[in-house]
Formats: structure tokens, C-alpha cells, sequence
């Protein structure tokens, strides 16, 4: 072997010297790969728990629960009601109740129907609110069935545009 000068030259060429492994190297490696399999993994869960959150074919199709609640991706036009307050149907107490509703078409565009039929849906939202006592809706499965039954009852006066959902935007009861 030849032998080295003072200032690491050989006679002939150069000397490699080991290079000591950085440990910071070492750690952003494997932060990076650890980043990576937490990445491949959540979108897995997502791709096999919930395909509906990146799926465009179950928005499309309009698959929602079948309670009056919107689909993802899927809106129509929301039409906004003058506030509703009514006694409730309790015959021992006089409570009433004060609800603002607004309601969400499977149009995209306004519909002059709407317009037209105004008072004939105000007093169908009056009649349906105006039955219900305290018990009816003072939990979330009251107004939850509250909903329903205001969907039915609007869509049976709608010819044209279909009343997709309401949403109580404020709801009192005293």
C-alpha cells in the first residue's frame, strides 16, 4: 500500500477517508417514510370505510338518508320564509312556538311557483306547526319528524319544483 503524505494525498491519487452516517439523515428518512404510510393509510380507511366522501357517483345518484337532508355536492335553491309563530296544540299550558324555515328546491334556478304559491305553503307550514304540542318538538327526533312531515306536506302543494329539504334556521319554544 502506499503511504499517505501530511495533507491526505497519496502518491498517485487521493485517499478516501469513511464518511460517518448523519443521524439527522437518518431521522428526516424515516419521519418522511413514517408520513408517508400515515397518508397511504387514512386515505385507505376513507376508500374502504366511506367511498361516498370521494365518490361523485353517490352525490349524483342522490343517495342521501332519506330524512329530508341533503345530499353532498348536490344543492338547489333555498327559498327564505317570513318567521312562523304559533300557540302549540297544549291544552294545559300556553306555550307557542317561533320558527323561521327555509326551504331547499331540487331546482337549481329560482321557480316562480314558489312565488306564486306562497300563501298556500305558509298555511300548510302554519296548520302542520300549529298541531304539535311541546312533547312533539322538543328533541331532535321531534323536529327531525317535524321536517318530514312539512316536506310531504309542501310537496303536495308544489307542482313544479320539489321541496328537497327545510331548515330550521331558528326555532324557539316557550
Amino acid at each position: 500500500m502506499a503511504d499517505a503524505t501530511k495533507d491526505g494525498m497519496v502518491e498517485g491519487g487521493t485517499i478516501e477517508f469513511p464518511v460517518a452516517k448523519s443521524k439527522k439523515k437518518n431521522t428526516l428518512l424515516y419521519l418522511g417514510v413514517g408520513l408517508f404510510l400515515v397518508i397511504l393509510v387514512v386515505n385507505g380507511g376513507i376508500f374502504l370505510f366511506a367511498p361516498g366522501l370521494i365518490s361523485k357517483e353517490g352525490a349524483e345518484k342522490g343517495q342521501g338518508h332519506g330524512t329530508g337532508e341533503s345530499t353532498r355536492g348536490v344543492y338547489g335553491h333555498i327559498y327564505t320564509m317570513e318567521p312562523f309563530l304559533v300557540n302549540l296544540a297544549d291544552p294545559d299550558q300556553g306555550r307557542y312556538l317561533k320558527v323561521k324555515i327555509d326551504i331547499e328546491s331540487t331546482e337549481k334556478k329560482p321557480d316562480e311557483e314558489y312565488g306564486q304559491r306562497l300563501p298556500q305553503l305558509r298555511d300548510s307550514v302554519l296548520t302542520v306547526l300549529s298541531s304539535k304540542r311541546y312533547q312533539d318538538v322538543f328533541d331532535s327526533e321531534g323536529k327531525k319528524k317535524l321536517k318530514e312531515e312539512i316536506i310531504s306536506k309542501l310537496n303536495q302543494l308544489v307542482g313544479h319544483f320539489r321541496v328537497k329539504t327545510i331548515y330550521f334556521t331558528e326555532f324557539v319554544v316557550q
